[in-house]
């Protein structure tokens, strides 16, 4: 099964910290499961430096030929995924080269136009945000927690709506998490109520791994 990470570490994202320890603990989470299931997992990770619009397409055709799992972290509008300030998936251009994947993202309003494209286009899942991916000041740690409790439900075996659901409950126990601050439980119960699934909500992880 092939695996594709989009993480924004450039100098000028003002959150590249977060990107990247999204980016590190997919990483972990992808080597956990391929060891204890006894699988090759071909695991393809992008910064700043090695992708732009023009390079997307010939990285993506090594893998969407078959279904695999991609992860968008960075910054984002409705209608593309930026890194380094500048588009990288758009709805008028690459985003047909996302054929055959299941696409889970940590970036704002992804979730609206360039969601609905990708899928139009035979990509087989979309979980994002319709509006902004918050990550409250000063506890990135918890907002990467929160983010990983979708990938290590979905890697557990549960179906898509269900990992969702488990990101949902998430969110929802920090915003009743005492310790936190109330801006910060605002921030997270705007991202659960602005969360996004478009496309088959019934795939697991199995489904990938016998198709």
């Amino acid at each position: 099964m092939n695996s594709v990470i989009l993480a924004d570490n450039s100098a000028s994202c003002d959150i590249a910290d977060l990107f990247v320890m999204l980016k590190n603990s997919t990483e972990q989470l992808l080597e956990q499961f391929a060891s204890s299931h006894e699988i090759e997992m071909s695991s393809n990770t992008y910064l700043s430096d090695s992708i732009t619009k023009q390079t997307l397409s010939e990285k993506m055709a090594l893998v969407n030929n078959d279904h695999f799992i991609c992860f968008w972290f960075g910054h984002g509008k409705k209608d593309s995924f930026m890194m380094d300030g500048a588009d990288v998936v758009t709805t008028t251009e690459n985003y047909y080269v996302f054929t055959n994947a299941v696409i889970y993202t940590f970036s704002c309003f992804n979730g609206n136009d360039l969601a609905d494209a990708v899928i139009t286009n035979n990509g087989k899942v979309f979980v994002g945000y319709a509006g902004y991916a918050h990550c409250p000041y000063g506890i990135d740690d918890v907002t990467c927690n929160i983010a990983m409790s979708f990938v290590t439900s979905f890697l557990s075996g549960k179906s898509i709506s269900n990992a969702v659901e488990d990101l949902r409950t998430s969110y929802e126990d920090a915003i009743f998490n005492d310790e936190l601050e109330p801006f910060q439980r605002s921030r997270f119960q705007e991202n659960r109520d602005g969360i996004v699934l478009k496309g088959n909500g019934a795939l697991t992880i199995n489904d990938l791994l016998v198709a």
